[in-house]
């Protein structure tokens, strides 16, 4: 835990005890404030967690709580403490007043030319590197971090670099056992960064999954996007089955656009993105990676990072937006493991008069489960087995009314998720979803009917009654077992299909 000006206090667990000021992050289920904790009179930031829109146990909820309390390291942001107001649950964090590392990027592209690269190698150097070592100490504890990405990434005004919402962790193995090593088996993650053995939900992974997001991550700060940010995430996931890895070149609008970038750096990124995950090397063995005798200090990145990114105000009014009418969603994941990411997404935004349109790309929602986009790729393929596991719906033409929706039910293992998906109207049916879902192995065969009968229900009324319709229907599985202790609060035995906004 970080120092503070008044060690005599402990963090309190008290909301009387914070000021609550300005937003600075807002997502799905979630909301960031900068704060200040009156007692230790010392900056914090607080996360107000919506514990309703999780529908979690308080068991799985302290898992995450363990995992956060337990984190000790200087490229970790630091926990504090947390406690529950009415339905929320409140994290008190580290603040890092520099912003996350994906606010410099989209800040820098907005008002530089970074045609042919965002970042120079000693910036992406020192970075990483840092980085790396709080991926080392997750690794060598057990845990994975599973959604490293510059959205992750907070900046202190320091040059300080640590990683957020490792929420999202998990246990691989009991303290510091290694050899007690376990797979793990969960959907968690950014389509666009996400490992193919996770897409795969086949064998498992391990914490080689954090070293492919760290590959893609190296690509994000020199190109500014992640490779295939153009497409909707179902399609992301067929092109990083199908195709070789991505690399710098990945999606160029010219030829050595990129050139600026060394062997060095293009051998680093090589080596994380090995479709293999045990050829990928850990974190510890790319630490001497030829590529980070190039990093710098922290003196450094304050300035070619900090200096250079939006101000407070300015990450204050995106955020303050965002709140007011903001649509970010997460990605389908188990509501059981918070997924905390606060995507930077804008594309309700209208850009500004004088804004280059090609960004407007960087905008498209990447963490909603969208149908795939079959055209405008050359390299497109006849979908393997595990695509087809991993992709389940294929593209439309026109754009009619689409609703959206979540189906959220516990799948084999007892654990919550939340699985999102679209209803084109005129186009789609509700038997036709619910195929859809059983063949994607989201669903048991058995609650297809019960799924599709009340998907009907629902659209049905929504269509009928507009806005005063019922919003969610909660219904019974057929896949159940007879001795179930049944209970439609929790879902046990019960799923749920909601109309989100």
């Amino acid at each position: 835990m970080a120092a503070s000006a008044n060690p005599i206090y402990s963090w309190p667990n008290s909301q009387d005890d914070y000021q609550l000021r300005d937003v600075i992050g807002v997502g799905a289920t979630a909301v960031v404030y900068s704060a200040y904790c009156k007692p230790r009179n010392e900056k914090c930031a607080i996360k107000r967690i919506n514990l309703e829109k999780w529908n979690t146990s308080m068991d799985e909820l302290l898992k995450e709580i363990q995992a956060m309390s337990s984190c000790s390291h200087e490229n970790v942001v630091t926990y504090y403490t947390s406690f529950v107001v009415n339905d929320e649950l409140w994290l008190v964090l580290k603040l890092l007043e520099g912003g996350s590392l994906l606010d410099v990027i989209k800040h820098k592209m907005k008002v530089a030319n970074c045609k042919h690269g965002v970042f120079d190698e000693a910036t992406i150097a020192t970075v990483l590197k840092e980085v790396l070592k709080g991926l080392e100490y997750f690794h060598s504890n057990g845990q994975i971090h599973r959604d490293i990405k510059a959205g992750n990434i907070l900046l202190g005004e320091d040059g300080t670099v640590q990683i957020a919402d490792f929420g999202v962790s998990a246990w691989l193995a009991t303290g510091r056992d290694m050899s007690r090593q376990k797979v793990r088996h969960t959907f968690v993650g950014t389509p666009c960064w996400m490992a193919p053995e996770v897409m795969e939900q086949d064998h498992g992974y391990d914490f080689k999954a954090d070293i492919w997001s760290f590959g893609i991550t190296a690509i994000e700060m020199a190109t500014g996007t992640a490779p295939y940010h153009k497409y909707p995430p179902m399609k992301v996931l067929m092109l990083t089955l199908q195709n070789d890895p991505p690399n710098l070149d990945t999606g160029a609008d010219e030829k050595e656009q990129y050139k600026a970038y060394g062997k060095t750096f293009r051998k680093m990124i090589v080596d994380c993105l090995q479709k293999d995950p045990s050829k990928r090397p850990t974190a510890t063995e790319l630490l001497k990676h030829p590529f980070f005798k190039k990093a710098k200090d922290r003196k450094y990145l304050t300035q070619t990072l900090v200096a250079i990114g939006p101000s407070m105000e300015t990450r204050v009014h995106k955020a303050s937006k965002r709140q007011s009418g903001a649509s970010g969603r997460l990605h389908r994941t188990v509501t059981g493991e918070w997924v905390w990411s606060e995507e930077e997404e804008e594309a309700s935004e209208a850009p500004d008069s004088d804004e280059d349109t090609s960004l407007t790309d960087d905008k498209r929602p990447m963490n909603e489960l969208q149908r795939a986009d079959s055209s405008g790729s050359e390299n497109e393929q006849e979908p393997t087995d595990n695509t087809k596991r991993a992709v389940s719906r294929q593209s439309v033409e026109a754009e009619p009314p689409i609703i959206n929706l979540v189906l959220r039910l516990r799948n084999t293992r007892g654990e919550l998720n939340d699985i999102r998906f679209e209803f084109i109207i005129g186009k789609d049916s509700a038997e036709g979803i619910a195929a859809e879902l059983v063949g994607a192995g989201l669903v048991d065969p058995h609650d297809s009917v019960p799924i599709s009968l009340n998907l009907a229900k629902l659209l049905d009324a929504q269509l009928a009654s507009g806005q005063s319709a019922p919003k969610a229907v909660t219904f019974h599985l057929n896949s159940t077992g007879p001795n179930e202790q049944f209970d439609d609060k929790t879902l046990i035995g019960f799923a749920q299909i909601s109309i989100v906004e």
